[in-house]
């Protein structure tokens, strides 16, 4: 029994031990299984980890690419903005260049317009001067060709168709612009005497100016160059003295030598009294010629000087034509004939108009432009 007693107490130590055994088996399973599944979860823990931290770092590269896109895009909008601005600037360049070459040339098209405009100035006053200084040198000719005309008319209707034949052909000649005035004419006949009226330029057929020149100015401009007083006073006094000779001249070519023997001129202008303000008409120059006398002259002589020819003639002229200061004329008319007046040089401040009423009323008087 003893034994049995203790193989039972061996079977039931043993069944203890067994049974501690599989608890032992049983909790290390349990533990082995709590580890597996703690191990899983820290797999899958780990695994969810490293997927959220895959998926950050995708979430961060997708940003990052977004971010160097649009980084890009701005970059690529900043080149072409700059590209832009430089292709303005550029443009702006080209167009403020080309406006000031368009400037520049137009400021030397001014210039170039200003220094013509100032020699076709000049110009036009070295014309006026030379048709001053031409009118006694280039003379018409071929006038003598009329005298037939002259005297027939004399002859088939008298003195009065004389006239008109005569005033008809100098009317005709040619004069250089602005210096033909108009003509008045008488014929006696009786004394063949032809008596010659001519209202002679103004002052201002006298070119004042010189010359002209081009000033580089702001803004430019062109100057007209004052000539001297007495310079203009010259051309003036022998512009009158020119054309006194000349006229003489035409009527002793025009009318035969067996009709008219002597040719009386006085020279008139028309202007304005600088005191009164009144019209005024003083006579400048007067002279009566006989044609012997005129035919010792050349006129055609560049020497001549047609002052000094006057004073030679015994002409009454103006000391100072350009001031209007009148002369008395040697011959006025008359109702039937000339009268002949004192010779004076010089009576200043004296208006010796002719008398117009009796001028009219002559039959023998004409007017011709």
């Amino acid at each position: 029994m003893v034994q049995a007693y203790r193989d039972a107490q061996k079977a039931k130590a043993a069944e203890a031990k067994r049974q501690q055994q599989e608890q032992d088996r049983r909790e290390k399973a349990a533990a082995l299984a709590q580890r597996q599944r703690e191990q899983v979860a820290a797999k899958r823990e780990r695994e969810q980890a490293q997927e959220w931290v895959r998926a950050k770092r995708e979430k961060e590269r997708q940003e990052a690419e977004k971010a160097r896109k649009a980084e890009q895009v701005v970059r690529e909008l900043e080149k072409r903005q700059a590209a832009r601005e430089r292709e303005a600037e550029l443009k702006k360049k080209v167009q403020v260049k080309a406006a000031a070459e368009v400037a520049k040339l137009a400021k030397q098209r001014e210039v170039e317009q200003l220094r013509r405009a100032a020699e076709e100035r000049t110009e036009a006053v070295q014309r006026q001067v030379a048709r001053m200084q031409s009118v006694l040198v280039e003379r018409p000719g071929g006038l003598q060709a009329h005298r037939g005309a002259v005297e027939k008319a004399l002859l088939q209707e008298g003195p009065e168709a004389l006239m008109a034949a005569t005033d008809k052909v100098l009317a005709a000649v040619p004069y250089p612009e602005g210096l033909r005035g108009t003509w008045r004419s008488a014929f006696a006949p009786e004394t063949r005497e032809l008596l010659l009226e001519i209202d002679l330029p103004g002052q201002d057929v006298a070119p004042t100016t010189a010359h002209y020149r081009f000033k580089a100015s702001v803004p430019p401009a062109v100057v007209p160059q004052p000539r001297k007083d007495a310079e203009v006073k010259e051309l003036y006094r022998t512009l009158v003295a020119r054309l006194a000779v000349r006229a003489i001249d035409e009527a002793f070519a025009v009318t035969p030598p067996s009709l008219v023997d002597v040719v009386a001129f006085n020279g008139h202008v028309h202007s304005k009294d600088r005191v009164t303000g009144k019209a005024i008409r003083p006579c400048l120059v007067s002279v009566r010629s006989s044609r012997e006398t005129f035919e010792d002259l050349v006129l055609d002589e560049p020497e001549l000087d047609p002052v000094t020819c006057l004073r030679h003639l015994n002409a009454v002229v103006s000391q100072h034509p350009y001031d209007l200061e009148p002369v008395r004329p040697v011959v006025t008319f008359d109702l039937s004939k000339y009268k002949r007046a004192p010779e004076v040089d010089v009576v200043a401040g004296l208006d010796n108009r002719p008398d117009l009423v009796a001028l009219v009323s002559c039959p023998e008087f004409r007017r011709v432009r």
